[in-house]
């Protein structure tokens, strides 16, 4: 398969990726626990373009960077699949103690972010520039989520 195809393919996965996240945040902030839950398994089927891209970037002998900038998003989807879904465990978004489960799916979290960024960036500057503005707006909307979650915590205490 064509490099540039690929590389499209993985810039429009990491969009949509991002959107998701994005509307992940904004149920959250407005209290949609049920719409969040629906948006699980769709949000993990972004597993699947992800590896079939990087094998297909293997099987393509693509440079080094590209293979290296795709695995964190590819073990931060696997880690949120478990977490999320295989374990089932209640999202518990705001603890008082932090589990080192909650801590690690943080951690991926960024990091596959990141390396998704770095990857638009072997493709272009044009791409990182834009998954770097994809990234920021979904922070934007995390923010969205914590002030909302703050000011609700702040009345219920009043």
């Amino acid at each position: 398969m064509d490099e540039i195809i690929i590389d499209n393919l993985v810039i429009v996965s990491a969009i949509i990726y991002y959107l998701f996240l994005c509307l992940v945040y904004l149920l959250r902030a407005y209290e949609r626990n049920k719409q969040e839950l629906m948006l699980a398994p769709i949000f993990s089927f972004l597993l699947v373009p992800f590896v079939a891209l990087w094998i297909l970037n293997l099987l393509n002998g693509s440079e080094i960077g590209r293979l290296i900038t795709m695995l964190p998003i590819i073990i931060y989807l696997i880690y949120d699949l478990w977490y999320r879904l295989i374990t089932k465990k209640k999202p518990h978004h705001h603890p008082n103690r932090w589990p080192v489960g909650l801590i690690v799916y943080l951690i991926l979290l960024q990091v596959g972010s990141i390396g998704l960024n770095w990857y638009g960036f072997i493709v272009s500057k044009f791409d990182g520039m834009m998954l770097v503005i994809c990234y920021f707006i979904m922070l934007g909307c995390f923010g969205v989520y914590q002030n909302r979650y703050n000011k609700r915590k702040k009345a219920s205490k009043n």
